[in-house]
């Protein structure tokens, strides 16, 4: 039975993927390198040999890929190219595991709520429910809320990150914490976002030239790549 979220006012929301085990994590890290090759390929982003595996860490992701991650998802029509093309020969079920990350969403994400099996994240019009990978799903959240940006993809049914976690603010200002809190009472009205078809038509409607991130939050994160404060 897959866990289960008790959110506000007694709402229970289905957790369907809240863990990596070894076989899910080969499959989703080497489609997921194998993507940033192609999407740097493509893009031109960083030099070709520094991304890399990281030592004692095999299957995960590269090195010096952020900034390639953040383009990619900034371009997901490559996603298209990458199945379709299959440059690196893998099989039928590395493709099928990339094949939706077309529609991944990459949006400015509050963290509303987290343990080791899942978060749940909020944006500007929902709720979502994110599970974990291969480290707990809290291992990246210094303080609950904080402003991140974050890649959701689907994967097994439920949804997960990318991989790659810019915090943009630690911590709100003393006023806005109830703000945020009344912000996602509200949301958990609408239909909370948890399963890999909700984030797929989601994704959908998210138009190719459509950045959700804001200008000022975009300036600072291409800055923290250009500077090396971001790999």
């Amino acid at each position: 039975m897959s866990p289960q979220l008790k959110m506000a006012r007694g709402t229970t929301v289905p957790v369907p993927y809240s863990r990596m085990d070894d076989d899910d994590a080969r499959l989703f890290y080497t489609t997921m390198n194998a993507l940033l090759v192609y999407a740097n390929e493509r893009l031109g982003i960083v030099d070709p040999t520094t991304l890399r595996e990281r030592e004692g860490a095999p299957c995960m992701l590269y090195e010096h890929g952020g900034q390639v991650a953040d383009s990619l998802w900034r371009n997901r029509g490559l996603v298209d190219d990458f199945v379709r093309e299959n440059p690196l020969h893998l099989t039928r079920r590395h493709l099928d595991c990339a094949r939706p990350w077309r529609h991944a969403v990459r949006d400015m994400f509050t963290v509303v709520d987290a343990d080791a099996t899942s978060a749940v994240y909020m944006n500007r019009t929902h709720l979502f429910v994110v599970g974990a990978s291969q480290d707990p799903a809290d291992s990246h959240v210094h303080r609950i809320p904080s402003l991140m940006l974050l890649t959701l993809l689907p994967f097994k049914g439920g949804i997960v990150t990318s991989g790659m976690t810019i915090h943009l603010s630690q911590e709100p200002a003393p006023w806005a914490v109830p703000l945020i809190a009344q912000q996602a009472r509200e949301l958990s009205e609408r239909t909370i976002i948890s399963t890999a078809d909700q984030l797929v038509s989601y994704g959908r409607r998210i138009s190719d030239d459509e950045n959700l991130v804001t200008p000022r939050f975009q300036r600072e994160v291409d800055e923290a790549f250009a500077t090396g404060a971001i790999v």
